[in-house]
């Protein structure tokens, strides 16, 4: 693989938000299978792009790598490519190398899909949470650097096309929270099919009801639908927007960190439209 095939192939794992690990060879000294600048890519499954040199060195560094991935952290790690020693590979090459585990770990992306009251302090709460923040609604004058200062990216368009205008990856969070149930149907059916890592509506328990019972006779899948968080939203007795976000906030760190087991849904009679 080019250098350029390899850059090609890392910008196309970002923007599909899959997680990697960037393998360099920083040092070498004696014998090497490969020099410095080596690269090596490799996935969650364990899977690579391009190699270091194969073998032992190969195999230990990818296990090294998914531990990185893991835990998030980049590091370098030493190798000895000889029989005996701290880092000893088991092998007669003689040399050593240093490798630089780089872990790409795609952004956390908050997609509000809904510019209204709820929709405003969804974005500024998703930025205080380090979530890269994408506002989008069919209300040319709501979505402005005015009402979103935070956001990272505003789009004007319709709910119906959510997935055609925002690329949605496995690190999306969706929050449908429009000013209209009709918008609602739109967005959850564009979205509905996308590897979102969650997606999520606000709405009282009957619109929800309604809004599944349509998509159902639509032909969208009932597990699909079942994976919708509606009505989205911890109960803390939320009341205002604020709150609301708070609420909507809350059930996807939760649900992120494997917590939901047992929640409430924010009640009916305060689950209404974004606005």
């Amino acid at each position: 693989m080019r250098p350029a095939e390899l850059h090609a192939k890392i910008a196309e794992l970002t923007l599909q938000g899959v997680p990697f690990v960037l393998a360099t060879i920083t040092e070498v000294s004696g014998s090497s299978p490969r020099g410095v600048g080596a690269k090596m890519l490799v996935l969650a499954d364990g899977s690579i792009s391009e190699t270091i040199g194969g073998g032992a060195l190969e195999r230990q560094v990818i296990a090294d790598a998914l531990s990185c991935m893991a835990t998030g952290e980049s590091k370098s790690e030493r190798y000895e490519l000889r029989e005996k020693g701290d880092r000893a590979l088991g092998t007669l090459c003689g040399g050593e190398a240093t490798v630089f585990l780089d872990v790409h770990a795609p952004a956390r992306v908050l997609l509000v899909v809904g510019a209204g009251h709820v929709g405003q302090k969804l974005a500024a709460m998703g930025k205080l949470l380090d979530y890269q923040v994408i506002v989008l609604d069919p209300r040319r004058d709501m979505v402005t650097e005015d009402r979103f200062p935070d956001a990272d990216q505003l789009v004007h368009g319709d709910p119906a096309n959510t997935s055609d205008l925002v690329p949605i990856s496995a690190t999306t969070h969706v929050v449908i929270v429009t000013h209209g149930h009709l918008h609602d149907t739109d967005a959850l059916r564009s979205v509905i099919g996308s590897p979102a890592a969650s997606i999520g509506m606000i709405g009282s328990s009957s619109k929800v009801q309604k809004i599944h019972a349509q998509l159902l006779a639509e032909g969208v899948p009932v597990e699909q639908l079942d994976a919708v968080h509606a009505p989205i939203g911890l109960d803390i007795g939320a009341e205002t927007p604020a709150e609301l976000a708070l609420c909507i906030m809350a059930e996807i760190v939760a649900d992120a960190c494997g917590k939901l087991d047992g929640r409430d849904a924010v009640p009916a009679s305060r689950a209404g439209e974004g606005r």
